[in-house]
């Protein structure tokens, strides 16, 4: 995947800056008029961020700027001011799978496997071994640095008393609780602030996202591993941070659910999901979002 950073002008995506985004768009805008400052009613820094957002939540496609398919269904149809939980855990997963926003899909796919806990300095170093991996020149400090606030406050709510309440509770991500901060002494009992994305059951995570997921990121597969579905790339229980113990249980509720569809079967301790009979993603969220 393209390795960049920046583009989001240091700001955080807020709860609703998605659907002001799509609603100009489908209002016949564009961000690159002159007036789209007046008609979104922010600076154009502002504006240079929620057309970054928009793109990097796959709102809106990359290339054309008009409304994909997941930016229609939750914006238009099913969830516009993004008041359920199942909305936010698909544009969780939208992003990381979209890589156009390199450090989410690294952090979730690659770093959270290397360390389950880390500083904001370790997340930095790996930032910086990827990009000379990859033979890039290597960005500033500021530049690393700056994406990475952005991506930790899409996910943490800042207790540092320096950010406005307001702007910190809509930042967009918060509620999946994905990343939490905790602090303890270094070597010469300072106090360091760090951050743990452990994995566990998500209770609150629907099967009907993760089954959405299955079908979006395996479309012609019949049968998975267990281990694949648990570890691979873009896998369900890499992107949604979901532990042995959570994912078992979401497949065998999926399972429960549509029991004539999809089986969960484990041979020789070799536990296999099959997919029975062909059923559309989006059906599959329609079931959920009625």
């Amino acid at each position: 995947m393209k390795i960049s950073f920046s583009g989001h002008e240091t700001f955080v995506c807020r709860q609703f800056w998605l659907k002001k985004g799509y609603d100009f768009i489908e209002n016949g805008q564009s961000f690159l008029n002159e007036d789209a400052v007046v008609h979104l009613g922010v600076g154009k820094n502002m504006v240079t961020a929620i057309r970054f957002w928009l793109k990097g939540f796959n709102i809106l496609d990359k290339e054309t700027e008009k409304p994909t398919r997941l930016g229609e269904y939750i914006l238009k149809a099913k969830d516009p001011f993004l008041e359920d939980i199942a909305s936010l855990w698909l544009l969780h997963y939208s992003i990381v799978v979209n890589e156009r926003v390199f450090i989410f899909n690294a952090f979730f796919n690659q770093f959270t496997k290397e360390r389950s806990e880390f500083t904001k300095e370790q997340l930095l170093g790996f930032l910086k071994r990827k990009t000379e991996e990859n033979e890039l020149s290597l960005y500033s400090e500021k530049t690393y640095g700056s994406d990475i606030n952005v991506f930790l406050r899409t996910y943490v709510r800042s207790n540092d008393g320096k950010v406005d309440l307001e702007d910190e509770t809509s930042n967009l991500l918060i509620d999946l609780n994905l990343i939490t901060p905790f602090t303890k002494q270094d070597l010469e009992n300072k106090q360091m602030d760090w951050y743990r994305a452990f994995r566990e059951e998500r209770l609150d995570l629907p099967i009907h996202v993760i089954l959405f997921c299955i079908l979006d990121k395996y479309p012609k597969e019949k049968a998975l591993s267990f281990y694949e579905l648990l570890e691979g790339y873009n896998s369900p229980g890499v992107i949604f941070g979901l532990s042995e113990k959570g994912l078992e249980g979401k497949l065998k509720e999926v399972v429960e659910t549509w029991p004539t569809t999809y089986s969960f079967t484990s041979t020789a301790g070799n536990r296999m999901f099959q997919i029975i009979k062909d059923i559309d993603k989006w059906e599959v969220l329609n079931e959920y979002y009625g």
